[in-house]
């Protein structure tokens, strides 16, 4: 979206200026990060939905189907759909609660540790960041982190 219709609205100060090109810059490096995330999870056979699901996931821990389902922002009756796509992959496996039938747990497999972690090793290692320097990372994410609100 780099080209933008002549008849906006012209912007005033050089603040607005730099604004718009960051926007522009931001919406383009997030359509080649995302195209980065969805090539390495087809490289895995994996969708990015289902990356997601074992990112958010501690090679040691179960989690409640709502729990994951809230950190994940996703409807529960989605995430059933994933996890069911997981765990017939091997990388998931579904563990009955020891007291209340009514919740299932869910916990990577040995299979989904290595999986998980080869992921997170192959998008953290090539992509479009990948060219920057740590300085120039450092800075980028120092701005970023001012822009975007806290995640807590």
């Amino acid at each position: 979206m780099s080209v933008l219709p002549p008849d906006l609205p012209a912007l005033r100060s050089p603040k607005q200026r730099l604004a718009l090109r960051l926007n522009l810059q931001l919406f383009e490096l997030g359509e080649l990060l995302m195209a980065h995330w969805n090539e390495t999870a087809r490289r895995y056979g994996l969708a990015p939905s289902q990356v997601k699901v074992l990112l958010a996931l501690g090679g040691d821990e179960t989690v409640t189907m709502r729990a994951l389902a809230d950190r994940l922002r996703y409807d529960a009756s989605n995430l059933t759909t994933l996890v069911d796509r997981l765990e017939r992959e091997g990388l998931v496996e579904r563990h009955a609660h020891p007291t209340d039938r009514r919740v299932t747990g869910v916990r990577l497999t040995a299979k989904g540790v290595r999986t998980r972690d080869g992921v997170w090793q192959a998008v953290n290692t090539d992509g479009p960041l990948h060219g920057l320097t740590k300085d120039q990372l450092a800075v980028l994410s120092e701005g970023l982190g001012r822009a975007l609100p806290d995640p807590s």
